[in-house]
């Protein structure tokens, strides 16, 4: 029986240690000895105090604890500090021994290595944090709990495409310091960030000083439209309030471009680096409303606008010949929300 028991300590994963009513150990598994990098046979018969005094006061502390109320305690962590390499997570669970249901004999201590499964949770929040800068929380739970959808590829489904262009900001480049150019940037693009993140819609990219974002895609929204458009208004709103504060040198506005209609959704690119974006002919009409738009104007064509035309006011412009199209296409500029 006691071969069978030695045989079992041997081989588990979990560190074993067993402590005697005089706090001396009198038992140590390779699992335990390894995770304290300490050798076995050397640390039998010495005061738990000294051999573990790399997790004192913690573990003297947990020791007094379970011996004074004869009670366990489970799923305690700590981190072992070791002075030439990198901490160690440890899960502790200590149990009091007795003998016979009497006074308790000793302690028991399992230590579970938790160091890679930690790093790997750190690891994963901070892939949800970078996400949950440019897709609502929502979105990236998703994205992250289903791995059919970070396979190269797409589907067809109807979405609603934003891009958001800072007008005048390459003239603008040309009369400042590039930091200063950036610090501009970034202030205006936070903007726009916020109201799309707000109607939850999902910034897809930024390319130079303009932006591209995708509404009902991964997750449908049934308004989509009506999102991006509120999103739009949202933008032109915050940037008219930062312009109150700013001189009129800095005073930059957004040219934005809104359409509906089918597209491909999905990851494109290769195995190694892909984006989740979108492809088709709604992108590129939204891209070329965009590049039409004068400064604060949001600009859509008439089937986007019937669909949202119940909750905005709009005004119609005259066609515009827009590159690829046969014909010229009616223009209307999203002016604000109907009143309800």
């Amino acid at each position: 029986m006691t071969h069978d028991w030695e045989y079992i300590l041997a081989h588990l994963s979990s560190g074993i240690i067993i402590i005697d009513a005089q706090d001396e150990i009198i038992t140590l598994n390779p699992a335990a000895a390894r995770i304290l990098d300490v050798h076995a046979e050397e640390v039998q018969g010495k005061p738990c105090g000294e051999v573990l005094s790399s997790l004192s006061p913690v573990i003297t502390r947990l020791l007094t604890t379970v011996q004074q109320q004869h009670a366990p305690i489970t799923d305690y962590e700590t981190r072992l500090k070791r002075p030439d390499s990198e901490p160690v997570h440890l899960r502790l669970t200590i149990s009091p021994l007795s003998k016979n249901g009497q006074s308790p004999a000793g302690v028991a201590i399992i230590l579970d290595d938790v160091t890679e499964r930690r790093q790997l949770e750190q690891q994963a929040q901070e892939v949800r944090d970078l996400l949950e800068h440019y897709l609502p929380p929502h979105v990236v739970e998703q994205l992250l709990s289903d791995p059919e959808s970070r396979r190269l590829g797409g589907v067809r489904r109807e979405v609603t495409i934003l891009f958001a262009d800072i007008r005048g900001f390459v003239a603008f480049g040309k009369r400042v310091e590039p930091e200063f150019q950036v610090a501009v940037l970034n202030r205006h693009f936070s903007l726009a960030t916020e109201a799309i993140l707000a109607e939850e819609g999902t910034l897809d990219k930024f390319m130079g000083d303009c932006l591209m974002a995708i509404f009902n895609a991964p997750l449908p929204q049934p308004d989509h439209t009506l999102r991006a458009v509120r999103a739009a208004l949202a933008i032109q709103q915050a940037v008219a309030q930062m312009h109150e504060r700013l001189p009129p040198a800095e005073q930059l506005d957004f040219g934005i471009g809104i359409t509906s209609g089918d597209a491909v959704i999905g990851n494109i690119g290769s195995a190694q680096i892909h984006t989740y974006t979108a492809i088709g002919d709604i992108v590129n009409l939204a891209y070329l409303l965009q590049s039409h738009a004068q400064p604060g104007q949001i600009l859509t064509n008439a089937d986007t606008f019937e669909r949202v035309k119940k909750h905005i006011v709009g005004r119609p412009l005259a066609a515009v010949q827009l590159k690829g199209h046969s014909q010229p296409d009616p223009i209307i500029e999203l002016l604000k929300l109907r009143e309800s």
